[in-house]
């Protein structure tokens, strides 16, 4: 039953063989559901955002739809832009009868932890803050102020004005984490440099993560008050800052912009490869899919797990050739962090 699959997808040509149930923007409900054409198999539920951030919900959804050309079982895809109906989202995940509900985002914690009744549905809480522990859920953390550290040492090394900048999509100690790393990386290199930051919105406010205009004007308003490196933690509003870093580099300075959680390189318009830097990846895909593939031969258990740069949970991408000058500093302080010589300060 958990061997690889055969392609059943290609072989059945336009049928329908996943469950899709697509909450609409402005109830929370569900829009269309569409029966699996094999009702035999597990009923696996991601509980997700919206893609096209080219960082966490895409690496997410990366990790779901692999695990689909690998396992048979009926995926249910709940995807959403509403930031209020994380709980309406996990209910019908249980109603819908899927043995597994994977919630992606910090979001996800409290609703997990209030739904007791779930006996016959499993929950996997991907990207919980480290420490938080709820009962009869698997949460899955990841190290992101180790990668934002190896981030910050590249942009204080790329830095040709000594000032760099950050900007968060919400002002909440998961996202500060990256900030604090961020900048002991940069410090590392250059103790006197410059270190702006910024957060889109205040906490509780999770529009800060779609705003993608509000994050382009941030970015030019940092780049003009001298930074030329900006770091951007704040999934679908970072496409902004990405989209601004050519924009301000006309002025004759060349201004860099970091990705976060995917390889943002590898992901933009060609137009805008040259001014991506590097990211920080958080590997949400492996999460997921591992959820899955546990799930499926019996050997998931509730309980932490962390992905940090021991086991590569973490890391930085290295796409566009930007960093090959870099690459001893960096190496080094990669190891520097796994063998316990630097701690990374944290804000969660």
């Amino acid at each position: 039953m958990l061997g690889t699959r055969t392609r059943r997808l290609a072989a059945l040509g336009g049928a329908v063989v996943a469950a899709s149930l697509i909450l609409t923007a402005c109830s929370g409900k569900t829009a269309t559901t569409q029966p699996s054409a094999d009702a035999d198999t597990p009923k696996i539920a991601m509980l997700y955002g919206t893609t096209g951030d080219f960082s966490f919900m895409d690496s997410a959804y990366k990790g779901f739809t692999d695990a689909q050309g690998e396992y048979d079982f009926t995926p249910l895809d709940f995807s959403s832009p509403n930031t209020d109906d994380y709980q309406d989202r996990l209910d019908l995940a249980i109603s819908q009868g899927a043995g597994l509900a994977i919630g992606i985002g910090f979001q996800y914690a409290t609703p997990m932890e209030q739904t007791t009744d779930h006996p016959d549905t499993k929950f996997v809480a991907v990207d919980i803050d480290k420490g938080t522990e709820i009962p009869d859920v698997t949460t899955i953390s990841f190290a992101a102020e180790q990668s934002s550290y190896l981030v910050g040492v590249a942009a204080a090394l790329a830095s040709t004005t000594g000032h760099i900048g950050f900007i968060g999509g919400v002002d909440q100690p998961s996202i500060q984490n990256f900030f604090v790393g961020y900048e002991a990386g940069a410090k590392s290199v250059n103790p006197s440099i410059v270190v702006d930051k910024t957060y889109l919105a205040p906490l509780g406010d999770f529009t800060g993560f779609s705003d993608p205009t509000k994050g382009k004007e941030a970015a030019a308003s940092m780049y003009a008050g001298g930074a030329d490196v900006i770091y951007a933690a704040a999934g679908g509003s970072g496409v902004g800052v990405y989209e601004q870093a050519p924009l301000s580099s006309a002025s004759g300075t060349k201004s860099w912009a970091i990705g976060v959680d995917g390889d943002v390189y590898n992901q933009v318009d060609d137009s805008l490869k040259p001014y991506i830097l590097t990211s920080a990846i958080k590997n949400v895909n492996v999460a997921v899919e591992d959820s899955i593939k546990a799930f499926l031969d019996g050997s998931l258990q509730p309980g932490e797990q962390d992905f940090d740069l021991s086991n590569d949970g973490v890391g930085y991408s290295t796409s566009g050739g930007f960093l090959d000058a870099y690459s001893a500093q960096l190496d080094k302080a990669k190891q520097d962090i796994i063998d316990g010589t630097v701690t990374v300060p944290t804000a969660v």
